[in-house]
């Protein structure tokens, strides 16, 4: 039988209660669909039931139309592979609905117990300017940050909670590249 590409992503994978992860679920073949109203509405409502459960805190929360960026500390219930399995199910109907599927597995990064949220969560923030869907005039619409000025960035933003111009064209660190 033939080892699954995706196979790596298994191999390290290390689920640690309270440990807060950055984690990219996309859908099968990157089909584009996941900022429809009715299931951007399902993946809030999804992330916001497992918060309530205490399974996840969400810092931010970011639907692009072929991914979604989470930030969030895991809780002390169920692993991380657990919470993931059942937030797809949870929000498999959705997206079938919108004719898309999960991609089997997803990839995430475990922060260290002293690295900062933030260079992540402007990631995430960031993400849908990086990629064209928006100038920086406007305000992404599905982003979700539960707290409000949980982030020193958004102090910076506009009163429509859009960016300075000037951040889309700066880098984003590499190493937070790779969950794209």
């Amino acid at each position: 039988m033939p080892t699954r590409q995706t196979s790596a992503l298994h191999a390290h994978r290390w689920s640690q209660p309270a440990a807060t992860y950055f984690v990219t679920c996309c859908t099968q073949e990157r089909r584009s669909g996941l900022t429809a109203t009715n299931v951007t509405h399902t993946l809030k409502q999804v992330t916001g039931v497992s918060d309530a459960q205490d399974d996840t805190t969400t810092h931010a929360f970011a639907v692009m139309p072929d991914h979604v960026h989470w930030l969030f500390t895991l809780g002390r219930r169920l692993t991380l592979g657990r919470v993931l399995s059942r937030w797809k199910t949870q929000t498999k109907g959705a997206l079938q609905l919108a004719g898309l599927d999960w991609q089997r597995d997803f990839y995430e990064h475990q922060l260290r117990p002293d690295e900062a949220m933030e260079p992540y969560a402007l990631y995430i923030f960031l993400n849908p300017y990086r990629a064209g869907l928006l100038t920086a005039d406007d305000a992404w619409a599905h982003w979700h940050c539960p707290v409000p000025g949980r982030f020193d960035f958004t102090t910076h933003l506009s009163s429509n909670g859009a960016p300075p111009s000037e951040w889309i064209d700066e880098l984003i660190p590499s190493s937070l590249s790779t969950g794209e």
